[in-house]
């Protein structure tokens, strides 16, 4: 296993022959990068926050059992399927990512958005918590890396790299189970309450948070070695991971909030 590369987009760079150089003849610099993640996030914000106020118009007519709220799950759902495939095209062809990144970012704001103005609607304030935790934490990573407090080691690569795949795996199996009318995996439930479901948790989102450190440890490594085109490839996988993160707050929040 290559433990340079852990993030999905970065793992795909490091197996393409030509990412020694740009077409343009240009290097992939760390400020080119930076300015693209956060028009990336941006966009997902600004996306995000507007279907969050519409999906919350919609939650309330889904309550009344009007028409105009069944929608809201079809749209959640047609969101998180164009998220996850524009996230496969990103992640095996990493130089269409300038094309599919803002379109990705687009289509996970309104997936987030809508999730929460459904939690939000049961639990008041989760969306807001989940999104503060994300920010705070995604900050002290960033200082953390910055400051050498944690550095992306080969043993640390490992560790993270082998945790996010249990993970991934532990949803592949609850997603199976719910197809085939099961009751999923329980204990990875939002609304489960037992004292193991609340580790299960904590350690998800711990293990989501590490991942900054490989993404930014991937492009400190990067930034003058690979094609500038490449840019938003890496900005396209540091997003990935915030939205991951903030998934895994908001179940951590809402297991706290129905639990009350």
């Amino acid at each position: 296993m290559n433990l340079r590369y852990s993030n999905p987009v970065s793992s795909a760079l490091s197996r393409n022959s030509e990412v020694t150089m740009g077409a343009s003849g240009q290097l992939m610099t760390l400020e080119g990068t930076a300015k693209k993640a956060v028009m990336l996030i941006a966009l997902c914000l600004i996306t995000g926050f507007v279907m969050f106020f519409k999906g919350q118009a919609m939650v309330a007519d889904m309550m009344t059992g009007a028409a105009s709220g069944g929608s809201l799950t079809g749209i959640i759902a047609v969101a998180a399927i164009t998220g996850i495939v524009l996230g496969l095209v990103g992640t095996f062809m990493p130089k269409t990512a300038r094309f599919v990144a803002p379109v990705y970012s687009i289509a996970e704001g309104i997936f987030l958005g809508g999730i929460t103005a459904f939690f939000d609607a049961k639990y008041p304030g989760v969306g807001f918590s989940a999104l503060s935790a994300t920010v705070i934490t995604a900050l002290a990573m960033f200082i953390a890396f910055s400051t050498g407090l944690i550095t992306a080691t080969p043993f640390f690569k490992k560790f993270v790299i082998m945790a996010g795949i249990a993970i991934a795996l532990t949803y592949i199996v609850n997603l199976i189970m719910l197809l085939f009318g099961g009751t999923g995996i329980e204990t990875i439930h939002a609304e489960n309450h037992s004292i193991l479901s609340y580790g299960i948790q904590t350690v998800f989102c711990v293990v989501a948070s590490l991942f900054l450190i490989l993404d930014f440890d991937n492009i400190a490594n990067s930034h003058g070695r690979v094609g500038k085109e490449y840019e938003m490839a890496f900005a396209m996988g540091l997003l990935m991971t915030l939205v991951w993160m903030y998934l895994e707050f908001l179940k951590l929040i809402v297991k706290f909030q129905s639990d009350n």
